[in-house]
C-alpha cells in the first residue's frame, strides 16, 4: 500500500503551523486529517480484499495475421463501492495494450473483451491483470494482481502452395534444362531442339521432317508422382551464420513461413511429414500425420530462433539415418558451401529425393547469390527453387513460373 506524497506534505505543513501558531483550528484540522487518513486506509484495506478478477476465453494459440481474444471480469464482493478502478494487462505481445478505467459499485461486476492481431510468431505473456485500487479520496492506493499469467503461442503464417512440386530424382542422361522443367507427364506442352540425353522416344517426327533438325516433345511435369513418397522431411536451416536481412524481412522468417506452408500442404494431403531444425533448441519430429503432428511442428516453428550453432551440413549428416530411402527431403537454406552439397548428395545416394529451397542471400543484403548454388545442385540431380526477398513466395515456389523463367 502506498500513500501519495502531497498528502504527507500537507499533513506535515499543518502540524508545523499548529505547533508554531498554537491555533485551535489548526490542531483540529490536523486531527481531522489524521482521522480522515485512518478511515481511508481502513476503507482501502477492506476494498482490496473484496475485489476479484477472472479471465476467460483466452486463446492459447494464434496464427500470424489472425486475432486472439480474452474476456476479463472484475467483481466487487463487498458493500463498499469503488469510485475509480484502474487495471492494465501485463503483456509482451508486440503492439498490444489493454488498459481500462471504470467505477465499480458494491456487489457489482464489470466485464470487457480485449482482442488484437497477432503480428509476430513466438510465445508471449498475456492474461495477467494488474489493478491499482484507490480509497474514495485518493489518499492511498494499492497494486494487486487479479489474474495469473498465461501464454499465447503465435504460430507462423502458412500460405497456399498449390503449384509447388517435389520433382522426381534426376536420372542419368537428363540434361539440366530438362531437369528444371520436371519429369515428363502425359501432356506435351511444346517442341524444342534435341539435346544430349533426351530420350529418342520423345522425338517429334513431324517437326523433325519440317525443320531438318531433330526435335523432341517437352512434357508438363507429372504432378501425381510428387505424392508417391513414403515420408516427407522438412529440413530447416536455423544456423546463426545463415541469417540475412532485418526485421521481418530475414531469411529465417522467410524460411519459417515456407516450412509452415509445406507442413500444412502435405499434412492436409494426409501425408506423413517430419521436421528437422536446430536453432536456439533442436527440434526433431519423425514423420507422422494428423492434427497432433500439425500442432507439434507448428509449435516448434513458432518458438525456434535462428541462433543455432550446428551448421546445416553437420545437422544433415547427424540425422541422415533417420531419413529412410524412398523418402523426400525438402531443405530450406541460404547455405551454398561445398560441404552442404556433399551432405545433400549423401542423402541422394541413399535413395532420398532432395528438393532444395534456396533463400537468395544477395537479395537480403548478403553477398552470395543462390543461382550458382542452384546450378551446382542441379548438376548433382537435386531439385532447386530460389526465393528472393520481396518476391511472392507462392510464385517463387510455383513450378510453372520457374519453368517459364528457364525456358
Amino acid at each position: 500500500m502506498k500513500i501519495r506524497w502531497p498528502i504527507i506534505i500537507i499533513l506535515l505543513l499543518t502540524l508545523a503551523l499548529a505547533i508554531t501558531g498554537g491555533a485551535t483550528m489548526l490542531w483540529r484540522l490536523f486531527i481531522f486529517l489524521i482521522v480522515l487518513l485512518a478511515v481511508s486506509y481502513v476503507w482501502l484495506r477492506l476494498l482490496a480484499r473484496q475485489i476479484e478478477g477472472r479471465v476467460d476465453k483466452v486463446s492459447t494459440n494464434c496464427r500470424v495475421g489472425d486475432y486472439f481474444e480474452e474476456t476479463f471480469t472484475v467483481t466487487n464482493n463487498g458493500r463498499l463501492p469503488m469510485l475509480v478502478f484502474e487495471a492494465e494487462e501485463i503483456s509482451d505481445l508486440p503492439g498490444y495494450r489493454n488498459i481500462v478505467n471504470f467505477p465499480l459499485a458494491s456487489w457489482g461486476s464489470h466485464n470487457w473483451r480485449s482482442h488484437d492481431r497477432c503480428r509476430h510468431r513466438g510465445q508471449y505473456r498475456i492474461g495477467a491483470l494488474k489493478a491499482r485500487i484507490y480509497d474514495p479520496l485518493g489518499f492511498f492506493y494499492v497494486n494487486r494482481e487479479l489474474t495469473d499469467m498465461k501464454y499465447v503461442n503465435v504460430l507462423p503464417a502458412a500460405i497456399a502452395l498449390p503449384h509447388f512440386q517435389l520433382l522426381p530424382r534426376h536420372e542419368p542422361g537428363l540434361n539440366t534444362r530438362r531437369w528444371f522443367a520436371g519429369e515428363p507427364g502425359q501432356n506435351a506442352s511444346r517442341v524444342r531442339e534435341y539435346a544430349s540425353g533426351d530420350s529418342l522416344r520423345h522425338i517429334h517426327w513431324h517437326s523433325t521432317a519440317h525443320t531438318g533438325q531433330l526435335m523432341v516433345k517437352e512434357f508438363d511435369p507429372d504432378l501425381t508422382r510428387a505424392y508417391a513418397f513414403s515420408d516427407i522431411w522438412i529440413i530447416l536451416d536455423m544456423h546463426r551464420e545463415s541469417v540475412y536481412g532485418t526485421g521481418e524481412e530475414t531469411t529465417a522468417e522467410y524460411g519459417i513461413i515456407i516450412a509452415s506452408s509445406l507442413v500444412k500442404k502435405y499434412l492436409e494431403s494426409e501425408k506423413k511429414v517430419g521436421l528437422i531444425t536446430s536453432g536456439d533448441h533442436s527440434y526433431i519430429f519423425a514423420p507422422d500425420s494428423g492434427e497432433e503432428q500439425f500442432n507439434r511442428i507448428f509449435q516448434a516453428l513458432a518458438l525456434v530462433e535462428p541462433s543455432g550453432e550446428v551448421a546445416l551440413e553437420h545437422l544433415i549428416i547427424s540425422q541422415e539415418e533417420r531419413i529412410a530411402p524412398g523418402a523426400a527431403a525438402i531443405v530450406i537454406t541460404t547455405a551454398g558451401t561445398h560441404e552442404t552439397g556433399v551432405s545433400l548428395r549423401r542423402l541422394l545416394s541413399r535413395g532420398v529425393q532432395i528438393t532444395a529451397i534456396l533463400l537468395d542471400a544477395a537479395s537480403f543484403g548478403g553477398k552470395a547469390s543462390a543461382m550458382d548454388t542452384a546450378h551446382t545442385l542441379a548438376g548433382s540431380g537435386i531439385n532447386a527453387y530460389i526465393v528472393r526477398r520481396g518476391v511472392e513466395i507462392s510464385r517463387a515456389l510455383d513450378i510453372r513460373y520457374r519453368k517459364s523463367m528457364r525456358s
